[in-house]
């Protein structure tokens, strides 16, 4: 089946999403886009746009029903619930309602791995500061807390001592969209990040880094992916039969995930699985320079009933490193379009208002700046990225 004439809805419009918009109009799809943002800069490349948040079901349903689409197209967390409620309303593909909010709600997923006996930190959902430090009493120290419903790292913080948690609480609390909380076991190791497919039930993995964190002693945020991950043969093997369960465990049965575990040298432990692609550059750019596989065209094609080949065809190297200006208060940064014209560069970013005093990365949409590039190889890559985040030079206060 072609897939010219037939039109896809994109939920978000951000400057890290016009790619994905332009890989669909490659294969002759008719792409529109809501945002809630009336600046958003993919409202230039569709066909049609609307002001609308994109986590609005009704208002989706009812601007996608106007529009005759025949796919809404989550890119985000934040699109994911209202896509799939949106599409269930309107009789289109994705995935039932259900099994988004399983994707979503971190103690849904949780449970749901319970179920299925997966390896997984111990966890107890907590609706109150008071269950918080109950649920921490019986775990132990040291603790990751979170709220059970938000993205981009918002509101996770790791607790080494029971003089931290308060501070944990407030912050989880002012990051919180429903009420409720996880509390889980901190387990030690190297967090991996798998970027994958389900076509009929079958998850098919097409990228998986390593993660280096910030270091910081609360905050939970990453500051570089690299491409292919660096982990022994049975650790790859193990995180592959883990990760396929895990989806089976949620319902996935057509569509994208987005998983992150802890490997270590006992096991792969499963932290957080979306029914999504990854975000950022992720599903736009760097599987594809990895694995060969155009994400958002194969994403589309799969939930449109096409039948497209989702296997690799490459393991090259890529690097996602993200970089921030050294302590002070940041004044300009040179040299960023130089950086963005050097070998490897697939994309090259700093954005920091004059007058900001530098400070810790508290979650994924604080960081300034980003250098996404490909390589032969994993070193490689690396190295373009290095090379490039080397060459700013900053004025600080």
């Amino acid at each position: 089946m072609g897939t010219r004439h037939r039109s896809v809805l994109q939920l978000g419009a951000g400057r890290l999403m016009c790619h994905s918009i332009r890989k669909l109009q490659e294969i002759g799809l008719r792409v529109l886009a809501v945002d809630g943002s009336p600046d958003a800069p993919g409202f230039a490349l569709v066909e049609d746009h609307a002001v609308i948040d994109i986590r609005d079901t009704e208002t989706v349903a009812a601007y996608a029903r106007s529009q005759g689409v025949d796919l809404i197209l989550a890119v985000n967390e934040a699109g994911v619930l209202a896509a799939a409620e949106a599409s269930h309303q309107l009789g289109l593909p994705n995935l039932p309602p259900d099994v988004a909010l399983r994707c979503l709600h971190k103690g849904l997923m949780r449970e749901a791995w319970q179920k299925a006996r997966l390896p997984q930190p111990a966890f107890h959902r907590a609706d109150s500061a008071d269950a918080i430090s109950a649920a921490a009493s019986l775990l132990g120290y040291p603790l990751i807390l979170k709220p059970a419903v938000n993205w981009g790292s918002r509101g996770v913080s790791r607790i080494a001592e029971a003089g931290d948690l308060p501070w944990a609480i407030d912050y989880a609390r002012a990051n919180c969209r429903d009420g409720e909380f996880i509390v889980e076991q901190c387990v030690s190791g190297t967090e991996m990040t798998i970027e994958g497919l389900v076509k009929r039930g079958e998850a098919q993995i097409l990228a998986w880094s390593d993660k280096e964190p910030q270091e910081h002693p609360k905050y939970r945020v990453a500051m570089a992916l690299n491409y292919p991950a660096r982990f022994a043969d049975w650790q790859l093997l193990r995180a592959s039969e883990v990760v396929t369960r895990a989806v089976q465990a949620l319902g996935i049965e057509n569509g994208a995930f987005h998983c992150e575990c802890m490997v270590n040298d006992t096991d792969v432990f499963l932290l957080e699985m979306g029914g999504r692609p990854g975000g950022g550059h992720i599903f736009g750019q760097i599987v594809e320079a990895a694995s060969g596989v155009c994400m958002p065209q194969a994403l589309a094609r799969l939930l449109l009933g096409d039948d497209p080949d989702i296997r690799p065809v490459q393991a090259r190297g890529a690097c996602y490193k993200f970089f921030a200006p050294p302590s002070g208060v940041f004044q300009e940064a040179m040299g960023v379009a130089e950086a963005s014209r050097l070998p490897g560069i697939l994309d090259f970013g700093f954005h920091m208002n004059p007058g900001t005093v530098v400070s810790a990365i508290a979650g994924d949409a604080d960081r300034p700046g980003y250098a996404v590039t490909t390589g032969d190889t994993r070193e490689q890559a690396i190295e373009y990225a290095d090379r490039a985040i080397a060459s700013i030079r900053y004025v600080m206060n």
